[in-house]
């Protein structure tokens, strides 16, 4: 019989008997999870389990038997957790990008037409990035009573930057490219640094008693 799991690392035990991660998942749900939460992963016995294989709920990995030597360890976050995750890797990719940025600008400025400059693939890569983590953002704060008007500003002339750079990829027009690095792109990512980091302090200050963004939730 399982006896214990793990909760965002911390012992619990387990008074009932449960015979599969199944049955766990159900127990944890309806007993241990408060409103506005949710399990963003679960490891079991050394498995991560997450994303898809978390929702698929019906798979064989849910159909394994527990029993007292199984570890078992959930991860419960709520919307402002998973958006203050956000925002930090929003500020972080935002800071890479820019430090390596004037340096990559003057070597795809240098190449030839022929040529095909790495620096251009990793800044369109780590732009669409951004653009992915900002839409996930957008996500977790849409509806919610805080003010996200100024990250959704930059969001949306991001995804400007993002066509620009495709075009001037497209047509291996790599002065382009340098242009819009430095012209749009880096005044960008100065101001998305400055508003992220705004955004999570007004995110903070608005978190309701069990974590999530206050909007009427007890």
């Amino acid at each position: 019989m399982l006896k214990k799991i793990l909760i965002n690392q911390k012992p619990i035990p387990v008074p009932v008997p449960l015979k599969t991660l199944q049955e766990v998942v159900s127990w944890v749900e309806s007993t241990l999870v408060k409103q506005g939460q949710s399990i963003t992963r679960i490891v079991f016995n050394g498995r991560s389990l997450s994303g898809e294989r978390l929702e698929a709920r019906s798979s064989v990995e849910f159909r394994s038997e527990v029993d007292e030597t199984s570890k078992i360890e959930f991860q419960l976050e709520t919307p402002t957790d998973l958006a203050v995750q956000a925002l930090d890797a929003i500020h972080n990719l935002s800071a890479v990008i820019l430090g390596g940025l004037k340096a990559q600008a003057v070597a795809v400025w240098q190449a030839k037409p022929s040529e095909k400059p790495a620096e251009v693939e990793t800044v369109y890569g780590d732009v669409k990035l951004l653009i992915d983590l900002m839409e996930h953002l957008q996500g977790l704060v849409n509806g919610q009573h805080v003010d996200a008007a100024a990250v959704t500003g930059v969001y949306t002339m991001l995804k400007r930057v993002e066509v620009a750079i495709s075009m001037a990829r497209s047509n291996s027009d790599w002065k382009a490219c340098a242009r819009v690095f430095l012209n749009r792109l880096e005044p960008l990512l100065k101001d998305l640094a400055a508003e992220s980091e705004a955004l999570l302090v007004r995110i903070l200050a608005t978190r309701g008693p069990q974590g999530a963004l206050a909007s009427g939730q007890e």
